[in-house]
């Protein structure tokens, strides 16, 4: 192999895993997104339950009164 073989394949080696590298940044960023997502999920989740308890209490009031 001449010398300038070996640098081509030096240089598509480093961008290999200077990718590689790059793709595990972005992987590591999205499963923090994503675990912030499923947080804020059941968090909503809660709420709806909270405001569907609420609703139904009300409602519950609004039935019994009526009779």
């Amino acid at each position: 192999m001449s010398i300038e073989s070996l640098d081509q394949l030096e240089s598509k080696i480093q961008n290999v895993v200077d990718s590689l590298a790059l793709h595990k940044m972005e992987a590591e960023e999205l499963r923090e997104a994503n675990t912030s997502l499923k947080e804020e999920n059941t968090q909503q989740k809660q709420e709806l339950q909270a405001y569907s308890e609420r609703v139904n209490s009300l409602l519950d009031k609004l039935t019994e009164d009526a009779f």
